[in-house]
C-alpha cells in the first residue's frame, strides 16, 4: 500500500506519475470490457511528472437489466456504471466529496478515490456526439480551454465543451476530432503532452 501525500495544507496533493499509471491501468483494465471508448485524460495523459487526480473519460457499451418498477420489463442500463459500481462494492474506488463537501456520483460525472493509495479518481460519461470536445476539456490543462473559449467568444461561437461542438444561435458546428475543435477557432493543434 502507497501512504498518499500529506493533505494537512490547503495545497492539493499531487502523487507521482508512476502512481497515477499504475492506478490508471488498473481501472482501465476493469472497465474496458464495459467501454466503447475509454482513454485517460488530464495530467497524465499530459505526462505531467506530478498530478492530482486520475481522470477518466468513457463511452458505455449499453446492456439490459430488470426495470425494478415492473417484474416483466428490461431496462437499458451502463455497462461501465455497473464496472465502476463493482470497483466500488469491491474496495477499490471509494466515493468522494467534492471542495463544497458535497458527494458527486451521478450518471456523467463520478469522483471517487482509489483507496489503495487515496488518489483522487474523476470518472466522466461521453456520448458519442459530445466525445472530442470532452476529450478535449477534460485533457487540458484549464489555460488552453480558456484559450479555446476565447478564440470561438471573437468568433461569434460559444463552445460548450461537454456538447456537440461549437454554437452560434441555432447553428451546430460538431466536432470530429481533437484536431478539429482547435482549427475551428483557429488555434494549432498540439498534442497532449504540448498542451500549457
Amino acid at each position: 500500500m502507497i501512504s498518499p501525500p500529506s493533505t494537512s495544507s490547503p495545497v492539493k496533493a499531487r502523487f507521482p506519475n508512476a502512481v497515477g499509471l499504475a492506478v490508471a491501468r488498473e481501472l482501465c483494465g476493469a472497465l474496458n470490457p464495459a467501454c466503447e471508448r475509454l482513454i485517460v485524460a488530464g495530467s497524465l495523459r499530459r505526462r505531467k511528472p506530478a498530478i492530482g487526480d486520475v481522470e477518466i473519460l468513457y463511452l458505455s457499451k449499453t446492456g439490459f437489466g430488470k426495470d425494478p418498477a415492473d417484474l416483466f420489463a428490461a431496462i437499458q442500463i451502463s455497462l461501465a456504471d455497473q464496472a465502476i459500481a463493482a470497483l466500488e462494492r469491491s474496495g477499490v474506488l471509494e466515493r468522494r466529496k467534492n471542495a463544497n463537501g458535497s458527494e458527486i456520483f451521478g450518471s456523467k460525472n463520478k469522483l471517487m478515490r482509489h483507496v489503495a493509495t487515496g488518489l483522487p479518481v474523476d470518472l466522466f460519461a461521453a456520448t458519442e456526439a459530445n466525445w472530442f470536445n470532452y476529450l478535449v476539456c477534460r485533457t487540458g490543462p484549464a489555460e488552453s480551454n480558456i484559450r479555446i473559449a476565447a478564440a470561438a467568444k471573437a468568433m461569434g461561437w460559444h463552445w460548450n465543451p461537454y456538447g456537440a461542438g461549437f454554437t452560434k444561435y441555432a447553428q451546430l458546428a460538431p466536432m470530429r476530432s481533437e484536431q478539429a475543435v482547435f482549427e475551428f477557432v483557429g488555434l494549432p493543434f498540439k498534442a497532449p503532452a504540448d498542451r500549457t
